[in-house]
């Protein structure tokens, strides 16, 4: 497994989805090699009607996501987003975004968004959530750091110590350098 390459900031992303959504439909070859690098079944491939490239491909569950980090790795970041619905009202939610860099592609995204809802399976005991909560605690924590607030920063550094209780657990320490 190669080391781990920062994501697409959250605009240059959506800026590349919408242009290759635009001007291109994704060619054979680069599908094919996508579905190979992230082991799906053959005959696999996006679709569009769901916003899907053969960039950015969207998963239902964060227990899928989780079987794709397992398999092939890659680098997990967590992000508010808002989602609408057909009637028009909006929601805000909490996406995870798995990374692969897929050789001859280029990163591919997949995203899935966290239910706080226990009914549709909300996971913080599964390493791709336990990550992204870690990496995002982390983040939050360093700015609360630079503003001075020391305070804050406990109640992150609470979250990463449990999120790294669940990645003991789970045996995946080395997804936060610690093995």
């Amino acid at each position: 497994m190669s080391a781990p390459t920062a994501p697409l900031s959250p605009a240059a992303a959506d800026a590349m989805r919408r242009l290759e959504a635009a001007l291109v439909t994704p060619d054979a070859a680069t599908v094919e090699k996508v579905r190979a690098a992230l082991g799906f079944t053959a005959g696999w491939k996006p679709q569009p009607h769901l916003g899907e490239t053969a960039t950015y491909l969207t998963v239902w569950s964060q227990m899928e996501l989780n079987d794709l980090l397992e398999r092939v790795g890659g680098t997990v970041t967590m992000r508010q987003v808002e989602r609408s619905a057909s009637d028009g009202a909006t929601r805000t939610a909490t996406e995870i975004t798995l990374t692969v860099q897929v050789p001859g592609v280029g990163p591919v995204e997949i995203v899935t968004d966290i239910e706080d809802d226990p009914e549709h399976g909300y996971r913080i005991d599964i390493p791709v959530v336990a990550l992204a909560r870690y990496r995002s605690a982390a983040e939050h924590c360093r700015a609360l750091a630079e503003s001075a607030d020391f305070d804050g920063c406990l109640a992150a550094q609470d979250e990463m110590a449990m999120c790294r209780c669940q990645l003991a657990a789970a045996g995946r320490l080395d997804l936060i350098g610690v093995a």
